[in-house]
């Protein structure tokens, strides 16, 4: 795989949730990346990791809205499962967000295929 190009800073850490922020992060306009983690123990037998993009977003006359764009992307496993079948989800998922067909999803809301 691919190391990850956006470089981030680490703004908070909550224990099993950390804020970074991006590159032209400002308090006006927010570049975070937070990333929340559910690390099994007892009778917990899933794991669960959260990564969420939120940036500002302005309108056609630059002013700041309130209204935040969000990516998001959830990943849940069952700490019992194959460890191939959880890397095969996770180049089908890669597979699809790296796509056309994804970034056409994203500015119309039209299916995949």
């Amino acid at each position: 795989m691919a190391a990850m190009t956006t470089a981030l800073t680490e703004f908070s850490d909550n224990g099993d949730s950390r804020t970074y922020t991006q590159a032209a992060h400002t308090v006006q306009q927010p570049l975070l990346v937070i990333q929340k983690r559910k690390v099994p123990s007892g009778n917990q037998t899933v794991a669960e990791t959260t990564v969420n993009v939120v940036n500002a977003t302005t309108d056609v006359d630059n002013a700041v809205l309130s209204q935040k764009i969000l990516f998001s992307a959830v990943v849940r496993y069952p700490i019992a499962g194959d460890a191939t079948d959880v890397t095969a989800a996770l180049a089908t998922f890669r597979d699809i967000v790296a796509g056309d067909e994804f970034a056409n999803a994203v500015s119309t809301q039209e299916y995949l295929v």
